[in-house]
């Protein structure tokens, strides 16, 4: 806590020694009120000491209890640690006693499995053996029949070798005499295209004559047009140059006449910064040596001043030591008369006579007492004189520094403002001056645009005849170009009729000799496909007799095949069956090591869930223990921090006792100045004083009372934040731990039911497994199906394989519609674990929402009862506010005090005791509120203090009895789950036993449909063999039928060969027709171009030479047209150009007298401003010197020298 320093009492100590130093008899109360002022810091920082080692004792006090507080919690901490250590090492000693017996129980099974699998090693290997003996001897029969197969295969090479060589012959014969004919034809048409080629050259010479003799006419026009352009363009580049040495003399003329006017702009520029300079340093030396002046004025007067004082305090000093010396002379006189006296009237022994003499040492006494009081009277009349003569010479100096400081403030101001008109006449000037060269700039730059506007218009002038001439030239250039084009293109269109009259000849011959050649081509091509057709029904018949051959060694595969497969089924049949003993016997290991290991979790689980039951227990208690030591440690720091706000409110009180004492002490202080008797000018300036220092007292004392009120009302709210808080967070962990067990509860239910979940799931997953391996072999079996009856189409003996496979597909069928019904009750199995799942979800939901509405409900209640305990806060700023309120009163009681002594013009006892009668009242007021209010302080602390003493014990009895509930709860929870773990074991074992039933019963059932199966392949074998045999004597008879009808076939086909012939040729001759046709419209249409081309061309001649002759007027138009117009633009700039010479030389003259007026307007103002300051200057003066003699007449009437 830092109380306030008053500094300002510094500031009142200083007046009250300064207005009670007049007189030496104020000593004593001046000394009095200084000490009392002094004694009020010294005071404050005692109690701002005591203040910071109460609160490093409150802090230590505090720290001592926190170290308590946590060593407590540490120890319970560190046993509830050690609890947890045990129980995990039980836990883990449990987790160990299971690896082992899992790691024994997966032992015994992994060995039980390895029996199971060498008997179905020992199975597959007695079936092994028996299918290779029955392999070898079908291969034996097989290799025989191969052998018989290959020398069909080789008779079958060796006729169609003889065959090929055949047609190879008669195809060359066919081959010669083609080529000889399309040899001829190819001479044919060579000839045809040399006596082409031979007439199109005499053309195109022809045609390279005619384009020459245009190219020359060609470069004459444009050799011509180019000698005109190059002499025009001599003359026109002569204007150009002459144009731009007139440009460039212009160009010079106007760098000649803009440089001088940018020189002196930059001259002007560089002036009226100098000239700114000069002003500014003109007016600094001026002032500096103003300042110098008043400087050495106020310097003399000073020391004049105090040469005055000092001469004054001599003289005085000098008369009073005379007085001195007087008084000690008269002293002398009077010890030495009234010795001699004494010790003549001691001689004397008359009475009469030594009264007589008495009365003369008396007279003498008196006579030398009156001679003192006479000189001390002309001694104070000399004083009077000298302090008069001393004030009347002060007066005299302070008014002439009076003046003197008038004379400097007026000279200031005149040279600030003299300052300011130089500035403004340097800028008016310059600006001026600027404004012209700018002017006169902008003017030169517009004659200079003018001149090289006119020069141009004189340039277009000069160019526009030679620039007709070379648009006249231009376009005679152009007529005689596109009349030379247009012959041209006529010359090359006639030429190009020519070639397509020969071309025309050329494609007509052409396709003569291209039917020809086609007709050759489907003469070969016929005789090709009827020779073609003869071998390949030759090779057809042999290969007809080969493959009735392979066909019947193949259907005696087939039935070798057959046999095998029959002594194969067997011999699979009796390894199916053992296969599926054993392998029952594997699924029934499997379920009693499920079950078995099941046992071991359950141990373990219940082990854990044991030990958990005593860690949650431990922490309850332990949390109990908690909440007490916290409680302890809350009611230990509450008591600290009492002890220490009591300190704090009864410093608050000393203070306010302190400011009441003072008080007092003051109003002694002006009683005892009253009674003294004061001078009326000192009691009333010591009780402004008094006035003035009360209220800042009261200002004091409010701040300091807020203070202490903020203090007082942060312990209260923290303490309030620090109950309400604690205990609603007890509440809120009970109810917190009520809610999370109910959850917990429902959470290991959901846990079971999920691991149930998961088991069925599992199984699911395992028949799902199952269920596809059984689709993909049905698949499997229904695709090789499928190959059997697409391979029955050529032989009929395979009906056993697919009787086989059909039996296969059947076992399947069973077991997909086994393992399907497992699967419905396992989905609906997990279906209604699921949906039991959900009514556990909603009760959580409810459980949640139920805890959101215990949680609003206890915030509520937190609220409600922070409100109970803001009342205590309530009821402390209360006091605070109603001792603020008398504390404004009793000051004011006390200023009013002053201000009724103050305003009353001569204060009499009779006032002074009636105004005591009614502060005397107050100040007793006060006091008793003052003790009231500490009392009240008081007792709302100890009040609050009990109030929270109550609220502790209650929490740690909640906080007990709801830990008693909760290990009550848990307590059942653990024997619930105990009961729920047993009947989960009873529900495993009859899972297991009803499992080894189910599997019993499926081997039963696969057994059953194995025999059956292999019953229905056996029959299936037997037919196939059956229908085997009946085919390899159908296969003769067959053979001799198709040889028959491949004869016939080779004798319609030639027939067919021959009338396709004949068709082609008339459809070659048709195309011939159609193609001789299409060449003569072609020609007529190109000959109809031709004669449209050059009636085209004519027009277009026609319309060249009437374009020359109107652009012809249209140019000579436009040159009379734009002389006219640069003629007109000319005359323009000329006129336009005097009239901005005339504006010119007006705005100059008009700025001439515009800065003329602005000179004679800042002179005027200086005169006006010096005339208006010196009067106002003169006013302050005569103010001033007439507040200089009211001090000075105050002064002498309060010195008494009037």
């Amino acid at each position: 806590m830092d109380i306030l320093k008053f500094d300002y009492l510094k500031t009142y100590e200083t007046d009250l020694k300064q207005q009670l130093s007049v007189d030496k008899k104020y000593l004593p109360i001046s000394k009095k009120l200084v000490v009392l002022l002094r004694d009020i810091n010294p005071f404050l920082a005692e109690i701002s000491d005591k203040h910071k080692k109460l609160n490093a004792e409150y802090l230590q006090k505090s720290i001592n209890i926190n170290k308590t507080y946590a060593e407590s919690i540490d120890n319970f901490q560190r046993s509830l640690k050690i609890l947890i250590e045990k129980n995990h090492a039980e836990v883990e000693k449990s987790q160990k006693t299971k690896i082992s017996q899992t790691h024994e129980l997966n032992i015994n099974f992994k060995s039980l499995l390895e029996q199971i699998e060498e008997k179905i090693n020992q199975a597959t290997q007695t079936s092994t053996d028996d299918l290779f003996k029955a392999d070898v001897n079908s291969k034996r029969e097989l290799a025989q029949i191969q052998k018989l197969m290959i020398e069909a295969r080789k008779l079958y090479q060796e006729t169609s070798t003889e065959i090929e060589d055949e047609k190879t012959d008669a195809t060359n014969k066919l081959k010669e005499v083609y080529d000889q004919r399309m040899a001829d034809l190819e001479e044919e048409i060579k000839r045809f295209e040399d006596d082409h080629a031979l007439k199109i050259s005499l053309i195109r010479t022809d045609t390279q004559k005619s384009t020459t003799e245009n190219d020359d006419i060609y470069l004459d026009i444009k050799n011509n047009y180019s000698q005109l352009s190059i002499q025009f363009n001599k003359k026109i580049n002569e204007i150009k140059k002459k144009h731009q040495q007139a440009l460039t003399f212009i160009d010079k003329d106007n760098e000649t006449r803009i440089k001088p006017i940018l020189e002196a702009i930059e001259n002007l520029k560089l002036s009226y910064q100098e000239a700114q300079k000069k002003a500014l340093q003109n007016f600094s030396d001026r002032l500096t040596s103003l300042n110098v002046i008043f400087d050495v004025q106020k310097l003399a007067y000073e020391s004049k001043k105090e040469r005055i004082v000092h001469e004054s305090n001599d003289a005085i000093t000098l008369l009073n030591s005379k007085l001195s010396a007087f008084r000690e002379t008269i002293q002398k006189e009077k010890l030495s008369i009234s010795r001699e006296m004494r010790d003549s009237m001691k001689s004397m022994e008359d009475e009469h006579e030594r009264e007589k003499t008495n009365h003369q040492l008396t007279r003498a006494l008196n006579n030398q007492d009156s001679e003192l009081n006479k000189q001390i009277i002309r001694t104070n009349k000399d004083i009077l004189n000298k302090q008069r003569e001393m004030q009347q010479r002060i007066f005299n100096l302070d008014q002439q520094h009076l003046r003197e400081i008038n004379e400097w403030r007026l000279k200031k101001v005149l040279y600030e403002y003299e300052k300011k008109q130089e500035f403004a006449k340097i800028e008016l000037n310059f600006h001026h001056n600027l404004s012209t060269s700018e002017l006169q700039l902008k003017h030169q730059e517009a004659y200079y645009t003018y001149q090289k506007d006119l020069l141009l218009l004189n340039h277009n002038k000069d160019l526009l005849p030679l620039e007709f001439q070379l648009s006249i030239g231009a376009s005679v250039q152009e007529r005689e170009l596109n009349l030379l084009g247009n012959d041209a293109h006529q010359a090359i269109a006639y030429f190009k009729h020519q070639e397509q009259m020969l071309e025309h000849e050329l494609k007509k011959n052409q396709a003569y000799v291209q039917l020809e050649r086609d007709k050759a081509k489907a003469l070969f091509y016929a005789d090709t496909q009827v020779l073609n057709i003869s071998n390949q029904l030759e090779l057809e018949m042999a290969k007809v007799k080969r493959d009735y051959a392979l066909s019947e060694q193949e259907l005696r595969i087939e039935l070798n095949q057959a046999l095998l497969k029959k002594s194969q089924t067997w011999i699979k049949n009796n390894l199916n069956q053992e296969v599926y003993v054993i392998e029952s016997e594997r699924e029934i290991i499997y379920i009693e090591n499920k079950y078995a290991l099941d046992l071991i979790k359950k141990e373990a689980l219940a082990e854990q869930r044991k030990r958990e039951f005593v860690v949650n227990e431990a922490k309850y208690k332990n949390q109990q223990r908690l909440s007490a030591e916290k409680a302890s440690k809350l009611l230990k720091t509450y008591e600290n921090e009492l002890e220490f706000n009591q300190f704090q409110t009864e410093a608050f009180m000393d203070i306010m006792r302190m400011f009441h004492a003072r008080n007092v002490s003051f109003r002694d202080a002006i009683i005892e100045l009253y009674h003294l008797p004061s001078h009326p000018e000192v009691f009333k300036s010591v009780l402004t004083t008094l006035i003035n220092l009360s209220k800042e007292l009261l200002s004091s004392s409010i701040q300091m009372l807020e203070h202490f009120q903020s203090l007082d009302q942060e312990f209260y709210i923290k303490k309030i934040e620090d109950l309400t808080g604690y205990k609603y967070m007890l509440k809120h962990e009970d109810m917190m731990n009520l809610y999370e067990q109910e959850i917990a509860k429902i959470n290991e239910k959901k846990e079971d039911i999920q691991k149930d979940i998961k088991a069925l799931e599992e199984q699911f997953f395992s028949n799902q497994s199952e269920l596809e391996r059984n689709n993909l072999s049905i698949n499997q079996l229904t695709k090789s199906g499928f190959e059997m009856k697409n391979n029955e189409s050529k032989a009929e003996t395979k009906h056993h394989d697919i009787k086989e496979n059909l039996k296969q597909l059947s076992n399947h069928e069973h077991e997909i519609k086994r393992i399907k019904q497992n699967l419905a009750r396992i989905e609906k199995s997990i279906d209604l674990k699921h949906a039991s799942v959900s009514p556990l979800d909603l009760e959580i939901e409810k459980i949640v929402q139920k805890q959101k509405i215990s949680e609003s409900t206890l915030e509520k209640d937190k609220h409600q009862e922070a409100s109970l305990f803001y009342k205590y806060l309530n009821q402390s700023q209360g006091v605070y506010q109603r001792y603020a309120m008398d504390l404004k009163i009793h000051f004011e009681e006390i200023i009013k005090f002053y201000d009724h002594l103050n305003h009353e013009v001569y204060v009499s006892d009779s006032f002074l005791d009636l105004e005591l009668k009614s502060l005397s009242k107050n100040f007793l007021v006060f006091e008793k509120n003052t003790n009231t209010y500490q009392q009240t302080f008081l007792n709302l602390m100890l009040s609050f203090y009990h109030s929270n003493q109550q609220e502790q014990e209650i929490l740690i009895k909640g906080f007990k009895k709801s830990t008693f509930s909760l290990i009550k709860s848990l307590n059942k929870n653990h024997e619930t789950l105990l009961n729920n773990a047993h009947k989960d074991h009873k529900k495993r074992e009859h899972d297991k036993n009803r499992q080894i039933t189910v599997q019993k019963e499926k081997v039963k059932k696969k057994l059953e449909l194995e025999k059956i199966s292999y019953e229905k392949s056996v029959i299936s074998d037997m037919s196939i063999i059956k229908v085997l045999e009946t085919q390899i004597g159908e296969n003769t008879d067959k053979q001799v039928q198709e040889l028959k009808l491949l004869n016939e076939n080779l004798q319609s086909s030639a027939q067919q060969y021959a009338n396709e012939h004949e068709a082609k040729i008339l459809a070659l001759e048709e195309a011939y027709k159609k193609a001789l046709a299409q060449i003569d419209t072609t020609m007529l249409n190109f000959t109809k171009n031709y004669l449209s081309l050059e009636e085209a061309i004519d027009n277009k001649n026609q319309v060249i030479l009437t374009k020359y002759a109107t652009s012809r007027e249209k140019s000579l138009m436009l040159f009379n047209q734009k002389t006219e117009h640069y003629e007109s633009q000319m005359i323009k700039a000329i006129d336009t150009n005097t009239e901005r010479n005339k504006i010119h030389e007006i705005t100059l003259k008009s700025m001439n007298q515009k800065r003329e007026s602005d000179l004679k307007n800042i002179q005027f103002h200086l005169k006006r401003f010096t005339s208006t300051t010196r009067s106002s200057q003169n006013r302050e003066l005569n103010k001033e010197i007439r507040v200089l003699k009211k001090s000075y007449n105050f002064r002498v009437k309060m010195l008494h020298l009037s």
